[in-house]
């Protein structure tokens, strides 16, 4: 796994070609993927399994669609070999963080993505306000994280070791402080509702290319490190689940109904993320290990839809200058092609089947019928909102009274229709890697 981590280190030479840099990528996108015939693999201080290596082929995949759907930045010759090296950060970033073996050098990985991602936003935004949403993201993220940190530090010192696989045999006894610590800055970063408020700004202000990665893998850093956490806090986990689903299901439904409400492209879709991972802190918290693969299942799917319906936010401001759903009607009329790209991924986005997010939802829904009839229930009326907002988002956009800028608009380039196929392909294929039906 060391081998995968240098490449994509190096990778980073070849930032001015940005073919030669996406060829590499997708080099190591396949590279990454052969390693799901391991069950685990420890070695090197790296800890591999199926989960860690489904993100870490995402990361990857996900770099390459980004430079791939940011032409315009070296068209414009916007700093675009810096634009480059700083995605591959990111990415190397990316797969130690998913493939440490030890608690605090995932802490360390896991804050050092902030940097890369703060730049993108500072750097490449759209408006003035980009600098206020960097701060939020930046300042949300580091404060929540600062618990996480001290939790490291007393587990080391009860424990003297801070292997994820030690950690998980020996287990610790129930502290709720300690609790607290671990799980806040993972919430914070998923995010949880009352923690989220970054997120919508972030997404606002950030480049096409910035949305996509932060929606596509970042707040799955997340969930990943909860799901590496629940054994080495399993007692209290059980303790408090009822209030921690509780929470994510309140998250779920609050954040469905703000997105109804919305007239911004990008802000419908980041309170979308919320809404979804309200979902997986609900199936997080089950504790069973169905509704943890249902997790699994619909953070990648997540990230392949969300990364997809940026890229195609991205596509309509790159022509109109704008995101507003009231000036942005009739897309079906003057460009059916690229209207077909959004009924697919928002299809998706609404676990429509055969997607895999349907899957992920039965999954928790079932685990939740184990628990609670009245979770259950409530898990269906999220499910549900999710169709709602979705269906609001195509018929708006696609449909009503066509404006005068729409008529100047142009179907999507060859580039860009390769961007999105390259999204959903490995979304269908997931199917069958992870044998989800």
């Amino acid at each position: 796994m060391l081998k995968i981590i240098l490449a994509s280190s190096f990778v980073i030479a070849t930032k001015d070609s940005w073919l030669l840099t996406m060829l590499c990528l997708i080099i190591l996108t396949t590279l990454t993927a052969s390693q799901l015939s391991f069950d685990l693999s420890i070695l090197n201080f790296t800890l591999v399994d199926n989960l860690s290596i489904f993100l870490m082929t995402l990361s990857v995949w996900l770099s390459s669609l980004m430079i791939l759907g940011s032409f315009y930045i070296k068209k414009n010759k916007n700093n675009s070999g810096l634009f480059v090296a700083v995605i591959l950060i990111m990415n190397a970033l990316l797969l130690m963080s998913f493939s440490t073996s030890n608690m605090l050098t995932f802490y360390i990985m896991f804050e050092a993505t902030l940097v890369p991602i703060f730049m993108l936003v500072l750097g490449w935004g759209y408006q003035p306000e980009r600098v206020t949403a960097s701060y939020y993201l930046l300042f949300y993220t580091l404060a929540a994280s600062l618990p996480l940190l001290l939790s490291i530090l007393y587990i080391d010192f009860n424990t003297c070791s801070l292997e994820f696989l030690i950690l998980s045999a020996s287990g610790m006894t129930s502290n709720p402080v300690l609790f607290v610590g671990v799980v806040l800055a993972f919430m914070v970063k998923m995010p949880v509702y009352f923690g989220h408020l970054w997120l919508p700004k972030a997404h606002v202000e950030a480049p096409m290319a910035g949305s996509m990665i932060l929606a596509g893998v970042l707040l799955k850093l997340g969930g990943y490190g909860i799901l590496r956490s629940i054994p080495v806090i399993f007692s209290d986990s059980v303790k408090y689940s009822n209030w921690l689903i509780t929470l994510g299901l309140f998250g779920a439904i609050s954040a469905s109904f703000i997105c109804i409400r919305q007239t911004d492209l990008k802000s419908l879709i980041a309170y979308s993320s919320v809404a979804h991972m309200g979902l997986v802190i609900v199936g997080l918290f089950l504790n069973k290990w169905t509704a943890w693969f249902g997790c699994v299942i619909i953070m990648i799917a997540h990230g392949l839809c969300s990364s997809a319906l940026f890229c195609l936010v991205g596509m309509l401001y790159y022509r109109m200058g704008t995101r507003s759903m009231i000036l942005i009607r009739s897309g079906i009329t003057v460009m059916p092609l690229l209207s077909m790209w959004w009924f697919l991924f928002g299809a998706a986005n609404m676990a429509a089947p055969p997607t895999p997010n349907l899957a992920g939802e039965i999954m928790i829904f079932m685990s939740s019928m184990s628990s609670s009839l009245l979770t259950a229930l409530i898990v269906g009326v999220a499910s549900f909102l999710a169709g709602a907002y979705n269906l609001y988002l195509f018929s708006t956009t696609q449909h009503g009274n066509k404006q005068l800028e729409m008529n100047s608009m142009s179907e999507p380039s060859t580039r860009e229709h390769v961007t999105l196929t390259l999204h959903i392909l490995p979304l269908l294929l997931s199917l069958f890697m992870m044998n989800v039906y």
